[in-house]
């Protein structure tokens, strides 16, 4: 069967149609004869084997759309066809009036035509429930003696010998109608063929997603949602949302109309998913929401697969600014400043106790600035021996010292050209090496051990430390014109202890992604937990805080997190800031002794603050961290 199909409800239309499909070369038409329920009965035929598009006329028309969802298209009676059937009544030499009977969409406009053409009528509209016969009797009862009317029509007044004229669908009504089945089939392809592609792409993605009407109703469910939730789509469309998955919250967008991106929850299945809702509006009206969501692990796999890809051509940079966990304005400040930096290629050094998250900075510099597609390559100048520190950084070519590797290897200056290098703890690189980096930094060109030429990089440099490189270069322990170069832009990370805003919200940050890594699911901090945290007095800053959470999420048997877990067996149970005490000056000391003495009074007295101590002293910052951690007898450890 092809895909549209004519019902032809009048002898004289199978003709007509042929013609028309021939003279125009429509080959997807096919033509059947039936007249009103005759003519459904047709249709339903050519609806099972495969039509598309059904096209008549007339009562016949109005039956087939009732009674089938697909696309019917209607043969229009035009004024033309009506003219031709007054013409051939008018011809005929009646005077009388004219019996005029058919369906509304026969017979619309008849008494305008009969009008102008000099006739008079008496016009009855037909629907499903009239019986034609019995009006015809009684319009011939009124003198009628000539009807106008479809095939039904002209049926009835054959009883009566009386005269009828058929109203005929002239080539030019069947073609329109042809035409616009075609355009209708053509757009119901085209629909048919984007919500199959849209669905391919919904099933595709990785992503799950989850659509619902303004009624809460579920009406997209993709494949990726399956697997994440465990309910099949069948299980999930129509079904109310609330009843499926509650901890969606899409409803929620429906209330609000507000778009929530990035949320991490938990689903009652344990799965841990990054989930987007945003409302569906249309014209001010909100007609639905949607969520796309994944689960964490399979991001995590996804990204561990690209990390590797690309480590293998270069090296990645981690972190950026808005992953740095803060509440404080100390580090908001340090942030405001570090992106103004990341704007310009100027080397930074970056100074603060061990711990503080000086590389969690350098990374957010590169990433945050205009190299950010380019190399990151850090290297720790205290890990590697003085020996290998060299051919690290400048590389070398085959056979330059035993042990090379045949064909040579490439120094990390050379492997981060286009981007930046991290030189970290850069106070431990040697003093031979310091004149060779600044010779480097300098002309911008490297030569590797045991060559003699020169290779040009374009490399940003950030450095950091936790020693005071001002006073190692006045013990002849650091280059002055190497600190000069580097320390143009000069960025300090205060300590933990420094930032008590921080410690809750970093320790929560710390209680997620640990109580996700051991499988824990959600777990919470008592408040003797945060007080304890609050209390603590961190030598390792961020770094120890992030190592007690981590024992603390070990240990713990339930869900929550109390001071008791944070008790350390190597070390005292509590680590309370001690009590600021006088100086107590005795004969004999030495000037330094007192004015060790002098801060180690202020900053007992400032509870700790770096910040307002070396405000008081009118010391420089880095200077007050040295002279405490040398009294500590830390420094030199």
């Amino acid at each position: 069967m092809k895909e549209i199909v004519v019902i032809a409800p009048i002898a004289s239309m199978p003709e007509v149609t042929r013609r028309v499909v021939e003279e125009n070369g429509y080959n997807n038409v096919e033509i059947l004869e039936g007249n009103l329920r005759k003519g459904v009965e047709e249709a339903r035929r050519a609806v099972d084997a495969g039509a598309k598009i059904i096209i008549s006329r007339g009562g016949t028309y109005e039956l087939i759309r009732s009674e089938f969802d697909i696309p019917v298209v209607e043969i229009k009676v035009t004024a033309f066809d009506l003219i031709d059937s007054f013409k051939a009544v008018k011809e005929s030499g009646e005077t009388g009036a004219i019996g005029v009977i058919g369906y509304k969409n026969v017979i619309s406009g008849a008494d305008i035509v009969a009008e102008v053409m000099g006739l008079k009528t008496a016009c009855f509209e037909m629907t499903e429930k009239c019986d034609v016969a019995a009006e015809v009797e009684r319009l011939i009862t009124q003198g009628i003696r000539v009807f106008v009317g479809d095939a039904n029509v002209q049926d009835a007044v054959a009883r009566h010998r009386c005269k009828s004229v058929l109203v005929n669908s002239g080539s030019q009504a069947l073609q329109n109608a042809i035409q616009h089945a075609k355009g209708i089939l053509y757009a119901s392809k085209q629909q048919k063929e984007k919500a199959q592609q849209f669905a391919t792409i919904i099933d595709f993605v990785h992503d799950g997603i989850i659509a619902i009407d303004n009624l809460g109703l579920i009406t997209v469910f993709n494949s990726a949602s399956e697997k994440i939730t465990g309910f099949t789509k069948q299980e999930a469309l129509g079904k109310k949302i609330t009843e499926l998955l509650p901890e969606a919250r899409l409803l929620s967008i429906l209330e609000t109309e507000r778009s929530e991106i990035g949320d991490i929850q938990w689903l009652d299945n344990q799965t841990v998913i990054a989930a987007n809702r945003v409302p569906v509006i249309v014209d001010g009206e909100v007609l639905g929401a949607v969520a796309t969501y994944q689960d964490i692990t399979e991001v995590q796999k996804l990204e561990q697969k690209i990390r590797i890809r690309l480590s293998e051509k270069g090296f990645v940079a981690q972190y950026n600014f808005a992953g740095i966990v803060h509440k404080s304005a100390e580090i908001s400040e340090c942030i405001e400043t570090a992106q103004k930096f990341a704007k310009y290629d100027t080397s930074v050094l970056i100074c603060g106790p061990s711990g503080v998250g000086k590389e969690l900075f350098a990374q957010s510099i590169h990433n945050g600035s205009q190299r950010k597609n380019s190399p990151f390559v850090a290297i720790n100048c205290a890990a590697l021996p003085e020996s290998l520190i060299e051919s690290e950084l400048f590389g070398y070519v085959e056979g330059s010292f035993t042990g090379a590797v045949k064909k040579g290897k490439a120094g990390l200056f050379e492997m981060a050209h286009g981007g930046t290098i991290f030189l970290d703890e850069i106070s431990e690189l040697p003093l031979l090496l310091q004149g060779r980096l600044l010779r480097v930094l300098q002309e911008k060109q490297v030569m590797r051990i045991g060559d003699n030429k020169l290779i040009p990089v374009d490399v940003r440099i950030i450095c950091a430390t936790n020693r005071d490189l001002r006073s190692l270069v006045s013990q002849n322990q650091f280059r002055g014109d190497l600190y000069f170069r580097i320390a143009i832009l000069g960025l300090f990370i205060p300590p933990l202890n420094e930032r008590v805003d921080d410690i809750e919200l970093l320790s929560t940050h710390f209680v997620d992604e640990f109580g996700y890594r051991y499988r824990k699911g959600r777990m919470l901090l008592a408040p003797d937990a945060l007080e304890y945290l609050r209390a603590y007095v961190y030598e390792g800053n961020v770094r120890e805080l992030q190592g007690m959470i981590e024992r603390a999420v070990v240990i713990c048997e339930g869900k929550t997190i109390r001071a008791a877990d944070f008790e350390l067996t190597w070390r005292e149970v509590s680590r309370s800031r001690p009590e600021a005490r006088s100086p107590d000056f005795s004969d004999g000391q030495t000037l330094k002794c007192l004015e060790d003495e002098y801060i180690d009074y202020v900053y007992k007295k400032t509870n700790g603050s770096i910040k307002e101590c070396s405000a008081i002293l009118g010391i420089d910052r880095t200077t007050l961290w040295r002279r405490i951690k040398e009294k500590q007898g830390l420094l030199n450890k």
